[in-house]
This record gives C-alpha cells, sequence and structure tokens, in this order.
C-alpha cells in the first residue's frame, strides 16, 4: 500500500514510494550532458522528477505509462516542489493498488446521472430534448460520461468529475429562466450537458488520470463538436440546421478566448452563460479543494490558475 503521496510532498522528504510516468523529457546540462525530467503522478496530483546523473540506465523503466518506485530527495525550485532521484525500479501493474492512484466523486455517481436526467425532463424543446435522450440513452456514451474526469487534476480530475461538473453548471443555471426569461433555457441546459462532451474520449483512467493520444491531438472542444455533430446527423436527419450551428458554437466557444482553446468567442449570451458558469464552477472547485487541502493554514501557496494565494477561513469550532 502507497504511504507517500504528491499532496503530502514537503520540502526534505526522503521519498521511497511508487509513482505513475506520466511525462518524460531529456534536457541539455550546462557540461554538455543531459538530464532527465519525468512527470511522477497519483491520485492527489504530480511532481516533477529530475534525474541528473547515468540518466540511459533509467530509461526503460521511466516509459510514460510505468509504474516505477522512486528513490530520491524533496526540494524546490522556481515556487515548485521536485524529486532529485537517485534511483528508479519499474514496478508492474498487478503490484499496484488502483485505489492509491484512481480517485472518485464525493458524491453517488448514480444519483447524480438521475439528477442530470430530471434536467433532461425540463427542456421544453423537442429537438434538443430528442438529441439529449439519444445521447443519454446510450450504454456506451452514458458509461464514458458518467465515469470520465473533466481534467487530469486543473479541476475534478478523478473518476465522475465530468458528471459532478455537469451537473453543478445545470444546478447554477436555474435562476436564469427568472432573471433573463427572453433566453433560450432548452439551449442554455443542452449547452451545458454537452459543453465538455468530447472529454469522454480526452482522458484514459486505468491506471491513472491522464490524456489519451486523441486528447492530445485533437483536443476536447474539437472533439465534443464532432460527437455532437455526428450524433446529430446520423441519428437526427430532421434537426433544425439553425439549433444545430447554435448548439455547436456553444461547445466551440466556451472557453471564452482563443488563447484559452476556443476557436470563436461566445456570440450570443446563452454562449457567454455556458462560459461563465464553466469558469465559476471550476474555479470555485480549485478554491473549495485548496481549503479542504490546506485547512490548518491561514494563507496558501500561491496557486497558478487562481493566480493569487487564498486566504483559508477557519471554521467556528463552537
Amino acid at each position: 500500500m502507497k504511504k507517500q503521496f504528491v499532496k503530502d510532498l514537503i520540502i526534505g522528504n526522503k521519498v521511497n514510494d511508487i509513482f505513475y510516468v506520466r511525462e518524460r523529457r531529456q534536457l541539455p546540462r550546462r557540461d554538455g550532458g543531459k538530464f532527465l525530467i519525468v512527470e511522477l503522478a497519483d491520485k492527489t496530483g504530480s511532481v516533477s522528477g529530475k534525474i541528473w546523473d547515468n540518466i540511459q540506465q533509467f530509461m526503460s523503466e521511466t516509459v510514460p505509462g510505468n509504474f516505477v518506485k522512486i528513490q530520491g530527495d524533496v526540494s524546490e525550485y522556481n515556487n515548485e516542489l521536485q524529486i532529485t532521484v537517485t534511483n528508479i525500479q519499474q514496478v508492474a501493474d498487478k503490484d499496484v493498488s488502483a485505489h492509491d492512484f484512481l480517485s472518485s466523486s464525493k458524491y453517488d455517481i448514480d444519483k447524480m446521472f438521475d439528477e442530470l436526467n430530471r434536467f433532461i425532463n425540463q427542456i421544453k424543446d423537442k429537438d434538443y430534448r430528442k438529441l439529449l435522450e439519444l445521447m443519454f440513452s446510450d450504454p456506451a456514451f452514458i458509461k464514458q460520461f458518467i465515469n470520465a474526469p473533466a481534467s487530469t487534476g486543473i479541476h475534478h480530475g478523478y473518476l465522475g468529475g465530468l458528471l459532478e461538473h455537469t451537473l453543478f453548471m445545470l444546478k447554477l443555471s436555474q435562476s436564469v429562466p427568472q432573471v433573463y426569461p427572453e433566453l433560450d433555457y432548452s439551449l442554455l441546459l443542452t449547452g451545458i450537458m454537452l459543453h465538455d462532451v468530447g472529454k469522454i474520449n480526452s482522458y484514459t483512467y486505468d491506471k491513472v488520470i491522464d490524456h489519451t493520444d486523441q486528447g492530445k491531438l485533437i483536443y476536447h472542444i474539437v472533439e465534443g463538436y464532432r460527437i455532437t455533430n455526428d450524433f446529430i446527423n446520423n441519428r437526427l436527419p430532421d434537426f433544425p440546421e439553425e439549433k444545430k450551428q447554435l448548439l455547436l458554437h456553444i461547445i466551440l466557444s466556451h472557453h471564452g478566448l482563443r488563447e484559452y482553446g476556443s476557436p470563436v468567442t461566445p456570440k450570443f449570451a446563452e454562449a457567454y452563460i455556458v462560459h461563465d458558469l464553466d469558469n465559476l464552477d471550476a474555479r470555485v472547485w480549485m478554491f473549495r479543494d485548496i481549503t479542504e487541502k490546506d485547512k490548518d493554514l491561514k494563507w496558501s501557496d500561491y496557486h497558478a490558475f487562481l493566480e493569487t494565494e487564498v486566504y483559508i477561513r477557519q471554521k467556528d469550532t463552537k
């Protein structure tokens, strides 16, 4: 059973435990030689491991996708922890506990899926509802959607994370019809449910949560466009063209800006709301995650995505 997890590492630790090799790179040293960087992961996160000497003897052990037993020392470089690795041994998959490398949503998967289906039942537009009923009655699609993570660790990076993230966005959207009655709530709900659908093919989660080749080459936004477009074109030939274009635009624009991965920016209110709710739920998740991990501190370390330290309020113990 694994005892040392990434989230618990501190400067000065001696490391002697099993990790998953996510990535590997050779970089030049100042003396003309090379050193090796391996990204080491478990269910709590990832950390960079650096091998400075005799790197050729460790090349076969550090193939991405391998489990390895690492020995080394934890230090800090550019405000990030790293492990200076002194020895590596490959570990067979059968000798690794999946529990150490795959975490799950704290919410019940079946109950979340039932709640998602209740939102589908609220959709008044017959075309959007027919599409969602088609997709969310397909056993293969359902299996992927309810198990997929929403990321490798940025937010909702665990089994069931995609479903949890989608459901929280749906809940956040419930006030929209009362505040903005002129908007198309059916389109908004459908856009929320499908905005990240490409992630069902973007991550692998049999050993540890990682990117698939398809996820790296195609990216989940483009893959989500393809999946939705194929469902409509191949199985719903009478689906109205304008409705299809609006829905596909939401998927393509949900990251908001081109520099964040969206091929287009939101061009109508429902698309912008999907983007905003996506951003809101992801960042609130980050605040919650930091607060839970660093609950004994007053301030967290600097968080790269939130671009700030986080103030952690202490709960009233009375």
